[in-house]
């Protein structure tokens, strides 16, 4: 009788998130999460099925918006739509800046829609509007993370590589799990530092596969770019979990 009820109480133990694959800061950040390349594409493509335009309606809605801002900080700095060689010096850096900063919103709504998708959360296209109450941490976050990998490039290009991949999950970090921008550069460096490799490698994956989309008449994209967005969104769910408000770290 007491291997009937071992099985449940065990599995009730294992299950912190109410899912297996769910990870948290602290599994994170001791490298207790897996990253599997072909398993996760799998979930992704399967979990597009009612979720392509979502996806899609998030990348419009993002282009669209990004496209203003570009245009204000333009007119805001001076710069030139006609001549792009012609943007130099102060104002070409001010209004790259600016971009950052106020675009970084709409990032991570983006990636929060893949997010969400792989947690079966409720999402819909309109989440690249959600996180502007938070464009103070996540524009300093920003700005950090371009000016440590501008250093990590200029000193032989390969600390600039580690960093790209390192800060992949800094933005959902600030706005799911309530981080600042410096704890958030942090946690997610040193939890991707522990599956490093790995990481690279499904980021190369999903790059050639982004490629292989545009090169079949762009009309592969209509799927290619769902099933990106939330194979990024499930190797966050594995590694970090659900959404806290104030996680213990």
């Amino acid at each position: 009788m007491s291997d009937i009820y071992s099985a449940p109480q065990a599995e009730l133990a294992g299950d912190d998130n109410s899912n297996g694959n769910m990870g948290s800061i602290p599994k994170a950040l001791a490298g207790d999460y897996q990253v599997a390349i072909g398993d996760t594409l799998n979930e992704a493509w399967s979990r597009t099925k009612g979720n392509k335009g979502t996806v899609w309606l998030g990348v419009l809605l993002y282009f669209v918006a990004y496209i203003g801002i570009s245009v204000v900080a333009a007119l805001i700095t001076g710069q030139s739509f006609t001549d792009p060689e012609a943007n130099q010096g102060i104002g070409a850096i001010l209004s790259n800046i600016i971009i950052a900063a106020a675009s970084a919103p709409l990032g991570a709504g983006m990636m929060m829609i893949g997010v969400k998708i792989a947690r079966d959360e409720q999402v819909s296209g309109t989440e690249v509007f959600a996180y502007f109450d938070k464009i103070l941490p996540l524009a300093v976050a920003m700005v950090l993370m371009y000016i440590l990998v501008a250093v990590g490039f200029v000193l032989l290009i390969i600390p600039g590589v580690y960093l790209v991949i390192g800060y992949m999950m800094m933005l959902p970090l600030i706005v799911d799990k309530n981080l600042g921008p410096w704890q958030a550069l942090e946690i997610s460096r040193k939890a991707v530092t522990k599956h490093w490799f790995p990481v690279f490698g499904f980021m190369i994956v999903l790059c050639l596969l982004y490629l292989a989309g545009f090169l079949a008449l762009i009309i592969g994209l209509i799927w290619a770019i769902p099933t990106l967005s939330i194979a990024y969104g499930i190797l966050y769910r594995n590694m970090f979990g659900g959404h806290e408000t104030n996680p213990e770290i």
